[in-house]
């Protein structure tokens, strides 16, 4: 658990994490980038908790 959270921590943090669509990228300033960078990830966050807490009850409640 804990080498999943330093792997997604690693993920978050490296340069290609911070990638736009080449169309985004060419509309939009430099200054204004690095808000967008921050809302893409801001939005990428519920998703992926959501499906990390149905897959972790699901584990959890699996008949082995």
């Amino acid at each position: 658990m804990i080498g999943a959270i330093v792997a997604l921590c690693a993920l978050a943090m490296s340069d290609s994490t911070l990638a736009q669509c080449a169309m985004c990228r060419a509309s939009v300033t430099q200054a204004f980038a690095k808000q967008l960078n921050l809302a893409i990830l801001v939005l990428f966050v519920p998703p992926v908790t959501m499906f990390l807490a149905i897959f972790f009850v699901a584990f959890r409640n699996r008949k082995g």
